[in-house]
């Protein structure tokens, strides 16, 4: 607030140094406003341009409901104790995004989503599929698969391989050493099975050649018996190979479609993804945009007045003279009809005393 004082006989009007420098960057902004302004106009314009060509980009969005232990999995014990301080949902996410920075799993989620042209012509990398598909815990059981491409069909078509390829992965990894075994025992029972085939033919055979005597009283001579038990032994030996491996064999198949059920309970599919109706890059994000480089631009002018302001030397008020310790004795109202040819500098004075007595305009 201004206050009236005395200073050797004359009257003084003072302000506070806020009050003065508020008034002076008052008179420079509106002495050019244009100018000040030219910033925040040209930065909300760009703004504008970037809002405006700003590409779509749609999102689909899975939901899957995780467990931590399902039914099956209790009678089989298919699965050790896989008990953690995170939550499943969170488990669940963190395995599925470390999962898609592998070049692998991505490339197979692509291919998955039947997008495999799009990725030879380059119009669908491995990197943007990276950077846009990820999984995300919305509570303690429940994770969403989010895909974001420039095609809504991508978008939708990229979750729903996220997915699958989520839980064939999971699958190989639980059952991978059943797969190893069913591979074994298959190799196992081509073998025995030519064994088993050799061995029944060579009794039967022998059999032929050495027919039961006419006489059902009489009996094989003793070697034949020997050579006839000999050969039953063989085949029995390699019909027991045979259905071991056999059993062993619907063992690990079993273990593995257990394996798959059990996986199939615990990442069960509540919200299958759906094809996007409208982008993200909608009107409120838009307007967020323009907003957001509106109030930069205003900044970059508010600062260019506040640095005119701290800079200019010019004398635009009376207040101005109080920096020299010069008593204003009046002051003369400006009027349309005055003019002012140049700027006005602040020189200094020596004292107060020694400042003749004249108005500022």
């Amino acid at each position: 607030m201004a206050a009236v004082t005395e200073i050797g006989g004359t009257t003084s009007t003072s302000v506070s140094g806020a009050q003065r420098f508020f008034a002076r960057a008052m008179f420079i902004f509106f002495g050019k406003p244009l100018l000040f302004l030219l910033p925040a106009l040209i930065i909300t314009g760009a703004g504008v341009y970037m809002a405006s060509s700003e590409p779509s980009q749609y999102q689909s969005v899975g939901v899957l409901s995780i467990s931590s232990e399902t039914f099956l999995d209790t009678l089989s014990g298919t699965r050790t104790d896989t008990r953690s301080f995170e939550t499943p949902a969170v488990t669940t996410a963190r395995q599925f995004n470390e999962l898609m920075q592998t070049d692998g799993f991505a490339a197979s989620v692509i291919d998955g989503a039947g997008l495999g042209e799009q990725r030879a012509n380059g119009s669908l990398t491995v990197l943007d599929v990276r950077e846009n598909t990820y999984a995300s815990a919305a509570g303690d059981t429940i994770v969403e698969v989010i895909a974001v491409a420039a095609e809504p069909q991508w978008a939708q078509q990229l979750a729903v391989s996220g997915i699958a390829t989520f839980k064939n992965f999971v699958i190989s990894s639980e059952a991978s050493g059943t797969d190893v075994a069913e591979i074994f025992y298959d190799e196992q029972l081509t073998t025995y099975k030519l064994e088993v085939d050799a061995a029944s033919a060579a009794l039967q055979d022998y059999l032929a050649a050495h027919p039961e005597p006419i006489d059902s009283d009489d009996e094989r001579d003793i070697g034949e018996q020997l050579e006839i038990a000999k050969l039953d032994d063989q085949l029995a030996r390699a019909q027991a190979r045979f259905d071991s491996a056999f059993d062993n064999r619907e063992a690990a198949r079993l273990a593995t479609l257990q394996s798959s059920a059990d996986i199939n309970q615990r990442f069960r599919t509540l919200d299958e993804p759906s094809v996007p109706e409208a982008s993200l890059s909608g009107l409120k994000t838009m307007l967020t945009t323009v907003v957001l480089f509106s109030v930069l631009g205003l900044l970059v002018s508010l600062a260019a007045v506040v640095l005119v302001s701290v800079i200019d030397r010019s004398v635009y008020s009376a207040s101005d003279l109080d920096v020299l310790g010069a008593n204003v004795l009046a002051v003369v109202p400006r009027t349309s009809a005055m003019k002012i040819d140049h700027a006005r500098r602040l020189k200094p004075v020596p004292s107060a005393t020694d400042v003749p007595m004249r108005s500022a305009g």
